[in-house]
């Protein structure tokens, strides 16, 4: 279990932001996460443009972040392609 006590506040703009369910599983979220895809990913943002993601994991996905990275790319990319961003 992850101790939510330690982990970094986010500052409001971005807690404001915080979605009610994890972007992987499903269940309540209890953390507010950046992704900041680089110019070689599907989802770079135009040249000399910057392109911010913000997403919610529970605290059991939120434990795995080191092995769940890639998973959790994957699905941003199909969640922007899905709602025509891509």
């Amino acid at each position: 279990m992850v101790a939510i006590d330690k982990a970094p506040v986010a500052p409001p703009w971005l807690a404001a932001r915080r979605k009610p369910h994890c972007l992987l599983c499903g269940r309540p979220s209890a953390f507010v996460t950046l992704y900041l895809p680089g110019q070689d990913t599907p989802v770079a943002p135009p040249p000399g443009k910057r392109r911010l993601i913000i997403y919610s994991l529970c605290e059991h996905c939120a434990c795995r972040l080191d092995v769940l990275a890639e998973t959790i790319e994957a699905r941003i990319e199909s969640e922007l392609r899905h709602a025509g961003c891509l």
